[in-house]
């Protein structure tokens, strides 16, 4: 079934971008001779060249179009627009002519970062290597010479509608404050630009597309096509019978609100451990069973198992209220809480076995106790999912080469023990 369309201005663009959704697992034919559309219904992802780079723009408006008409107007189907990664050609009059096709209810997204090209922008600025574009060579492109380095400006000459924006300050923040944004410009704008510095803005960028509800044109070199793409078609290729566990010691705002955010995104099972009950040894051990019992009960139904010590600001806990703690500093406090918590995760993995077959941990006190813990002998490091997430295996140990992410409690936003698990669920599938 056709999934994904990309309409390019030149064969190498087209190529370029199917051959990034082809890594993603997306089986991709680049069409040639468009009488011939029968030889490719065994593909999912289709590419068509325009050649339209150098033609007019009222040539290239129909251009568009007549590689559009190839494709049903369907909305199952993702459209993709692939631009230069410098701007050249007639970015404009395409955008127009996809949108002319498809319909009122879409709106094209322009995202003119390609990071792994060095193309980036910040503050609506295409950075080409971090040089503005209009200071590069192409600003003496015999053809197609680019005099300015504003996005906006550059869509906004050659296009028929008004030009909405979203700076990187909104695509690094919260991701709820992306989605009502993205959302506010779909209802004022037919395009909008959005600024995207690394390849994590584009997955963010791509997720609030894949989750708003809105009809979206994707407009870019490639990179945000093939996210999108990825979220909107491949979650599927995540399932497994398997459960994640997640220890999160960390009680800090930022916490509070990513495991408010994986609430709303996914299904977990989320238990709130009683913390003031970890200083005193009977009430420690009973606290402990009960988090074993609750989480190993629960690895049948749900896929992700979360053991938190606060879910809100009210769960802080007060510790002149606990006489337990009397005489215990500060340090003292942590490591009876974080032992407590490596000792639940421990025993919760011999017991539900290859029931969870990955592991997240969040707070630095935390993820050494459990390595500690789990008696492992170190990692072995495979990436870095977000700057300071990393995702390893176990080295060693109860749970040898068992998949593991281990993060800083003040690490990311609002959304990234959302995308830590959902990195792990890829890797468990």
């Amino acid at each position: 079934m056709l999934r994904t369309v990309i309409i390019a201005d030149d064969l190498t663009g087209a190529n370029d971008t199917g051959a990034i959704l082809a890594q993603d697992g997306f089986h991709v034919g680049t069409v040639i001779r468009r009488d011939r559309m029968e030889d490719f219904a065994a593909f999912n992802t289709l590419c068509v060249s325009t050649d339209s780079r150098a033609m007019s723009a009222e040539d290239a408006y129909t251009a568009i179009q007549d590689a559009a008409s190839l494709f049903p107007r369907d909305p199952a189907i993702l459209f993709s627009k692939r631009i230069d990664s410098t701007l050249r050609g007639n970015v404009g009059a395409e955008i127009d002519a996809i949108l002319d096709y498809l319909g009122e209810e879409y709106t094209a997204v322009v995202v003119a970062s390609f990071p792994g090209s060095g193309r980036s922008c910040i503050g609506d600025i295409l950075l080409v290597n971090g040089v503005p574009l209009q200071l590069t060579e192409v600003s003496r492109d015999p053809i197609n010479p680019m005099r300015s380095s504003r996005v906006t400006e550059i869509v906004r000459q050659q296009s028929k509608h008004e030009v909405g924006y979203i700076g990187l300050e909104c695509v690094v923040g919260s991701s709820l404050r992306l989605m009502e944004r993205l959302q506010k410009e779909c209802r004022a704008h037919r395009v909008i630009v959005v600024d995207a510095a690394t390849e994590r803005d584009i997955k963010a960028i791509a997720a609030c597309c894949a989750a708003s509800g809105e009809k979206i044109v994707a407009i870019d070199p490639g990179a945000f096509t093939a996210a999108l793409a990825d979220y909107t078609f491949n979650r599927a290729k995540y399932e497994t019978d398997q459960s994640i566990l997640c220890v999160v010691g960390s009680a800090t705002e930022l916490t509070q609100k990513q495991i408010a955010y994986l609430r709303e995104k996914d299904d977990p099972f989320v238990i709130k451990a009683d913390v003031a009950r970890f200083f005193d040894p009977a009430e420690r051990a009973a606290e402990i069973d009960r988090l074993v019992a609750a989480i190993v009960g629960a690895a049948d139904e749900k896929q992700i198992l979360a053991i938190t010590t606060t879910e809100s600001t009210a769960d802080l806990l007060d510790f002149s209220k606990v006489p337990a703690t009397a005489g215990l500093d500060r340090r003292e406090r942590a490591l009876a809480i974080t032992e407590s918590l490596a000792e639940a995760a421990e025993r919760i993995l011999v017991r539900a076995g290859q029931r969870i077959g990955g592991l997240y941990a969040s707070g630095g006190d935390v993820s050494v106790a459990i390595c500690t813990r789990l008696g492992i002998s170190g990692f072995d490091v495979k990436n870095e999912v977000i700057p300071l997430a990393i995702y390893s295996h176990l080295a060693g140990g109860v749970r040898h080469e068992m998949p593991v992410i281990t993060k800083g409690g003040l690490v990311g936003r609002d959304d990234t023990l959302f995308q830590c698990v959902d990195y792990l669920k890829e890797k468990i599938s």
